[in-house]
């Protein structure tokens, strides 16, 4: 039986009929082991040749984007901003990252906690522990999702709030 060649390999299996002595000889079934033995081998050397043959396709098509629903400044820097969920071709509706944005640029995460309302981030201000303080006067809010692969989603509708001093 002559394997075909795969990658410039070839194999041939010599058939045999005969049972296994202890001089060593052909036994009946020698012929399917080398048949395994020289598939494997195609194998990785096909494998070897084209590293890609194992691969899978990356995901290039970005998420849904999200819908704001709600921004609100408030005193003291804090901001609270509600959205719907997002999808995604591949990355789980789980697994997906968002980001807010305040005037265009990263303000902070909201992390979606699985509540049946959306994804909702409360940005604390100067609370302890401190963190991204809204500052006073008119801002636009707009967030995206990020699937697993680092697709972003296209921005969300943009949403006035206005920040306050404590």
């Amino acid at each position: 039986m002559t394997i075909p060649p795969v990658k410039g390999l070839w194999a041939f299996v010599k058939s045999a009929d005969k049972t296994a002595t202890s001089a060593g000889e052909s036994t009946g079934h020698s012929h399917l082991i080398r048949m395994a033995l020289a598939v494997a081998a195609a194998m990785m050397a096909t494998v070897a040749a084209n590293p890609s043959a194992l691969a899978s396709p990356r995901d290039t098509i970005r998420p849904t984007t999200p819908f704001l629903s709600y921004a609100q400044g408030y005193y003291c820097g804090v901001l609270i901003v509600g959205m719907q969920r997002s999808t995604d071709n591949v990355t789980p509706q789980s697994q997906l990252k968002y980001e807010v944005f305040v005037d265009g640029a990263p303000f902070g995460p909201a992390i979606d906690q699985g509540s049946v309302s959306g994804v909702w981030a409360w940005f604390q201000g100067a609370v302890v522990p401190p963190g991204p303080i809204l500052p006073p006067g008119p801002h636009m809010i707009t967030s995206k999702a990020q699937d697993a692969a680092g697709n972003w989603s296209a921005p969300s509708r943009a949403l006035p709030v206005t920040g306050y001093r404590c």
